[in-house]
């Protein structure tokens, strides 16, 4: 599977724009993201980050807390990510214990966004249109394939491609 995220010109758009290609709507969903940085001087959180999600609401099977590691190899039109490390838990005291005894002398807590966003279903992808608090909204499309992605992203309409994570998009927009 490979990940591609866009820039839309806005969310009612984009919903009517996947449901007009047949999409299927799943779940709506909210979360914050709290993202660890490498201590190391120079980094980019779009190469390896660390990342607590606290789910608001949601109604994937999940604890209320996942932990993720991530590292991505990027293509043209998207990222292949590899899940370093993943856990669950059930509180955000218990996730920042686990870092603080496994990667603290590596990462270290850096800042926080809220996310809220619309999961569709078509075909084989799966298509999430987002609101990122203090960023443009977007749509990401999980595909099999680099082409899918990109024939999909034309058929939406999107404005642009994100080339970065968005751990590392919100880095910069909070100057990090």
């Amino acid at each position: 599977m490979i990940e591609g995220r866009a820039i839309i010109e806005d969310i009612d758009t984009a919903k009517s724009s996947v449901e007009s290609l047949g999409a299927k709507s799943k779940n709506n969903y909210s979360f914050k993201d709290i993202i660890f940085v490498p201590k190391a001087e120079e980094y980019s959180l779009s190469n390896d980050f660390v990342r607590v999600r606290v789910y608001i609401k949601t109604n994937w099977p999940t604890k209320n807390v996942v932990l993720v590691r991530k590292n991505m190899e990027w293509k043209n039109h998207g990222k292949i990510d590899n899940v370093v490390l993943r856990e669950e838990f059930d509180s955000q005291e218990e996730a920042f214990a686990y870092i603080d005894k496994n990667l603290g002398s590596d990462f270290e807590k850096g800042f926080d966004y809220n996310r809220e966003g619309w999961e569709y279903e078509l075909d084989s992808c799966r298509i999430f249109i987002e609101d990122i608090k203090g960023y443009r909204p977007t749509i990401e499309i999980e595909a099999e394939d680099e082409e899918g992605l990109k024939i999909l992203f034309n058929k939406i309409g999107v404005l642009e491609i994100v080339k970065n994570s968005v751990p590392e998009i919100m880095r910069k927009k909070l100057k990090f």
